[in-house]
């Protein structure tokens, strides 16, 4: 049975065009061997997996292929196969890591004098050359500047700035970039093509930002996953195979931070205990998700560099706007002094709960310039105190973060004819003054059920109107309430201005903070399934209603009036 060869192997470059994303590199390599201007040395230097060891066989190809010196390697001589299967007498590849010392450059020199066996170089390919001791260096520097016509060599290093300038002096530096995320998912793309392997866009995209701008990574996480997942592949399980912070799970714990939830944020912080993944990852992953935030909220402009598929970019985007650039600044920072706890040795539970409540506590940030300008106009300052979690939505009580100290429950009053009790006239609140507290959508969904369950006790009608939208953004302190469809006459009651009024005056009352209402509808949207089930019975269209009842709608004609809700008659 023929031993397995990993798509490492399988898939490394024979050729320049074959190389991925170092066009730099192998255009000017190309161009000396074509104009015969090749160098006595080469420095290749560059990031793990982007192909130095790689290019440096190419080049020593093309230059000993059997039709050369020659851009274009044939591939199938002696030549090309001894220097591709790692047995050619004139391609000596060493590893500087364990040949350190003077004496082994000392047996170099005395090697080079030798011609080539049956090309024609000599090729030294000198791999971490910067691992070498500095006599090393220093016995390597005649050669290198003088060395015979027929010896070429070749240093690849992970790290240039070790490398004696001396020996940088003598030889020509290429530089190595990390290939993209989206030139290594073309090229696993590729290679999933050609292995016949079913493979999703995002579980692309998730294994070529794993492998950190390395090919040689990226095809070793993608033989690892074939070997778990067969030949159907998608992210959920490449985040299970390699133990990865699921996405959602990032998305879902800075909802809570933006929510101010302490309660979620230590739920979702236990999750990553319980199963095993490892604070370190989830504090790089973290920091990483946070870094994308920054980024779009500083310059939404730069989301062509972020490497991300359209629906992760509108997720990320939507989130953006629940923080002020200081605010993720500051998270930030918290991250990185959780990532030092963590060298200290202390209980990684303790600290990665500590940080999530801190997190969450934190309050938001407010620029010293506002401050100025609304102390000179004579405006409220704003309020930047964290708020507490929400309670249920169910409980009878409304969450404490919502409800001013001051305001407290009526009592139940004595009974009224059921007209009036079951629809009580809207009413203006008294003018009164609200904190400049800054909310965002989070927030506002965190007491969402709450607000609607207390609305509910005084104005049950546009109580059950509300339950009809959905909400959709929260901007510069604004809610905006989305209506589907089927929902215009539910939008034109709740925007009439007494009403309106109303709703933001309660909106206010119950969020502790100075917050406008905006009505919209969507005419593209349908109810989703379920979605009129928890509308307070509100299931049937008004509009259509009056077209297919001529009587109601002759009714309507006459008294110049308009459906303001339907409501369930028991028998």
């Amino acid at each position: 049975m023929m031993s397995y060869v990993v798509f490492a192997r399988k898939y490394r470059p024979q050729t320049f065009n074959d190389v991925v994303a170092q066009e730099h590199v192998t255009r000017t390599l190309r161009n000396a061997v074509v104009n015969n201007r090749i160098a006595s040395g080469y420095l290749f230097c560059g990031p793990r997996g982007t192909g130095k060891t790689t290019v440096a066989r190419i080049l020593a190809k093309a230059l000993n292929c059997a039709n050369g010196p020659t851009e274009n390697p044939c591939g199938v001589c002696s030549q090309c196969n001894e220097i591709a299967a790692g047995t050619s007498m004139d391609v000596l590849e060493i590893d500087a890591a364990s040949n350190t010392g003077v004496d082994d450059i000392r047996t170099l020199r005395e090697n080079i004098r030798y011609l080539p066996a049956g090309g024609k170089k000599r090729i030294y390919i000198i791999d971490e050359v910067h691992r070498l001791s500095g006599s090393a260096f220093d016995a390597l520097l005649t050669t290198l500047e003088e060395p015979p016509p027929h010896v070429l060599f070749v240093f690849a290093t992970t790290e240039p700035l070790k490398v004696p300038e001396t020996i940088l002096s003598r030889t020509q530096r290429f530089d190595f970039r990390r290939v993209s995320v989206e030139e290594l998912a073309k090229h696993l793309r590729h290679i999933a093509t050609d292995e016949k392997i079913e493979i999703t866009d995002a579980a692309l995209y998730l294994l070529a930002r794993k492998a950190d701008g390395s090919v040689r990574d990226s095809l070793s996480l993608m033989d690892q996953i074939v070997a778990f997942s067969g030949e159907t592949i998608d992210e959920p399980q490449v985040v299970q195979a390699l133990g990865l912070i699921d996405r959602e799970f990032l998305f879902g714990f800075v909802d809570a931070l933006a929510a101010a939830d302490r309660k979620q944020a230590l739920r979702l912080t236990g999750k990553v205990i319980e199963n095993g993944i490892d604070v370190g990852d989830f504090a790089e992953e973290l920091l990483e998700h946070l870094r994308i935030l920054m980024i779009l909220q500083s310059d939404p402009e730069a989301s062509g560099a972020l490497s991300l598929t359209p629906t992760e970019m509108q997720e990320y985007l939507k989130q953006a706007e629940f923080f002020q650039v200081g605010d993720i600044l500051r998270l930030m920072n918290m991250i990185v002094d959780l990532n030092n706890g963590l060298k200290s040795g202390l209980d990684e539970r303790l600290l990665v709960e500590v940080t999530a409540v801190k997190m969450a506590s934190m309050e938001s940030t407010v620029r010293l310039s506002d401050l100025l300008d609304k102390l000179n106009s004579g405006a409220p300052l704003p309020v930047v105190s964290s708020p507490a979690p929400p309670q249920s939505a169910a409980s009878s009580k409304p969450p404490e973060l919502f409800t001013p100290p001051s305001v407290k429950r009526a009592a139940p009053s004595p009974a009224k004819p059921p007209s009036a009790a079951a629809n009580p006239q809207p009413s203006i609140q008294p003018q009164q003054t609200w904190p400049n507290k800054p909310m965002n959508l989070p927030q506002v969904q965190a007491g969402w059920e709450g607000f609607l369950t207390n609305f509910r006790q005084n104005y049950p009608m546009l109580a059950s109107q509300l339950r009809m939208a959905e909400l959709s953004a929260v901007k510069d302190n604004q809610i905006t309430l989305m209506f589907f469809s089927a929902g215009e006459a539910s939008r034109q009651l709740a925007q009439k201005p007494e009403n309106s009024q109303t709703i933001t005056n309660a909106l206010r009352d119950y969020y502790r903070a100075n917050v406008t209402v905006r009505f919209e509808i969507d005419m593209t949207r349908e109810y989703p399934a379920g979605f009129a089930d928890q509308s307070a019975g509100q299931k049937v269209d008004p509009a259509k209603l009056v077209e297919n009842s001529p009587r109601l709608k002759d009714l309507l004609t006459k008294v110049d009036g308009e459906i303001i809700g339907i409501k369930k008659v028991e028998q």
